[in-house]
């Protein structure tokens, strides 16, 4: 070969070199760079929350969290499907895959799959004025509604070999609205939806009711692209640090930890018929109370019915009274002549919740840590609630914390514990399940607005009233 042709090859092998490179480079510089970070998601509350008031969503907190340590800008895309997300993830085009649920992940080309950080299983729901499923083979006598997604085909398919018939299916878009509002017609009976999706809508349709879980579990994990090593690294060293870590579990206890293991659909039932009927009496003293003293007045509903489900004359066991459920030596600490006037009762009532909350603020818990400790001094007593701080301090827990102060706080009625403390025995159960319970009816009341459900409508004239800066 001459000179002048081994120099063409060479130019040549040069060009093609450079261009390989070049493709590479921009491709990287149009999906992935060292400031964006492109997550794919399923729509869903989980990950970008129109429901909780505690937050945007838990999926966008922990994205956040990641990408703030990182130094990275979040850039969220949408996905119809979950395989149209992962040819998101395998084209280039996306660089975080937010999974789940999934029972099952096939083999994909370039992809990582994150830890297990959550897991539940699919469990079957009724509607109630139909039966309940009294043998599996029943989801082969009528229609079943299903979210169109992979895992539930998964079960599906399952179930078909399982059973040895097939399922007549109605597939809905989401797990949502779409599945509960199909649930509740009188036309089905029955429908597989996941553990979480049913805790996060069942408060707004009680007439849903679980019937049977299967024993399987699906998990929820991030999925990413291998082909970028410095992502790569990013994400393994985060979850590496995360996946064990109290943040996480704090962060899933704000989000999901205030939802009743068991669901008493007429307890549901009462509570909006008490919104109907017994709240608009109170409209005007809720709003002066929460607007004098900037406290949102949906957490004061729920106050309020978790003390007297809005019976004014409600007495307990212990002495305490009306709306507000208020001790005498309170009423008189505060200024309150009738406890059993429901007006007099909120007022003061509220005035108490404010003195507590100025006490709780000079410890130095923030935020919601600040409210959940200032309704848990309203149920057992300001003085408690610092034995339980001193208490979760003992054991080398975050006493700033509601997460971790609510592991402690039971031990108050353990002889062990409360005899070492300066205010002795304490009904500390109750102050956690207490505070659950008021998270549990504000959820639901922010819910409702936020989805501007039309049972509901009377609420509205509450927004106007919480505060701006809520809850700092």
């Amino acid at each position: 070969m001459d000179t002048r042709k081994e120099k063409l090859l060479i130019y040549i092998l040069f060009a093609v070199q450079i261009g390989l490179v070049g493709g590479y480079l921009y491709h990287q510089k149009t999906y992935w760079s060292e400031e964006i970070l492109r997550v794919v998601y399923l729509d869903s509350d989980r990950v970008m929350s129109a429901l909780s008031p505690f937050g945007p969503g838990f999926e966008k907190e922990l994205v956040n969290s990641f990408a703030s340590a990182n130094g990275l800008k979040p850039v969220w895309i949408k996905a119809e499907s979950f395989a149209q997300a992962m040819d998101m993830i395998q084209s280039g085009r996306a660089s975080l895959l937010l999974s789940g649920p999934q029972s099952t992940l096939e083999s994909w080309d370039n992809t990582v799959r994150g830890p297990e950080y959550m897991s539940g299983r699919i469990i079957v729901a009724h509607n109630q004025w139909r039966f309940p499923l009294k043998e599996i083979n029943d989801l082969c006598l009528t229609r079943v509604v299903v979210p169109r997604r992979n895992v539930f085909s998964s079960k599906v398919a399952g179930l078909k070999d399982e059973l040895g018939c097939s399922m007549e299916l109605n597939m809905v878009e989401g797990t949502g609205t779409d599945f509960f509002d199909t649930l509740s017609s009188r036309e089905y009976r029955f429908g597989l939806i996941d553990e979480l999706s049913f805790d996060l809508w069942h408060g707004f349709y009680p007439q849903v009711l679980k019937t049977h879980d299967f024993d399987t579990e699906y998990g929820y994990f991030w999925i990413w692209s291998s082909r970028h090593r410095n992502l790569d690294r990013m994400l393994a060293g985060f979850w590496e640090e995360t996946i064990h870590s109290d943040y996480l579990a704090a962060l899933q206890d704000m989000y999901f930890g205030f939802f009743p293991p068991e669901k008493d659909s007429y307890q549901l039932r009462h509570f909006l018929r008490a919104l109907e009927h017994r709240l608009p009496i109170y409209y005007e003293v809720i709003t002066e109370a929460a607007r004098e003293y900037s406290i949102d007045p949906l957490l004061l509903i729920a106050l309020i019915y978790q003390e007297s489900h809005f019976d004014p004359h409600a007495q307990s066991r212990t002495g305490v009274r009306g709306l507000l459920q208020i001790t005498r030596d309170t009423a008189d600490f505060i200024g309150i002549q009738d406890r059993l006037d429901p007006f007099e009762s909120i007022r003061g009532g509220v005035r108490y919740l404010d003195f507590l909350l100025e006490r709780v603020e000079n410890t130095g818990a923030e935020s919601w840590d600040k409210w959940f400790f200032t309704l848990a001094a309203y149920n057992q007593g300001l003085g408690h609630l610092y034995d339980a701080m001193e208490l979760a301090e003992r054991k080398g827990k975050n006493n700033l914390s509601w997460f971790e102060l609510k592991q402690v706080y039971p031990l108050l009625s353990y002889t062990r514990y409360f005899e070492t403390l300066p205010r002795g025995y304490a009904r500390g159960f109750e102050a956690v399940s207490f505070v659950e319970n008021i998270r549990y009816y504000y959820y639901i009341l922010h819910s409702m607005l936020s989805l501007s459900r039309p049972e509901v409508e009377h609420l509205a004239g509450f927004l106007d009233f919480i505060p701006e800066d809520w809850p700092d």
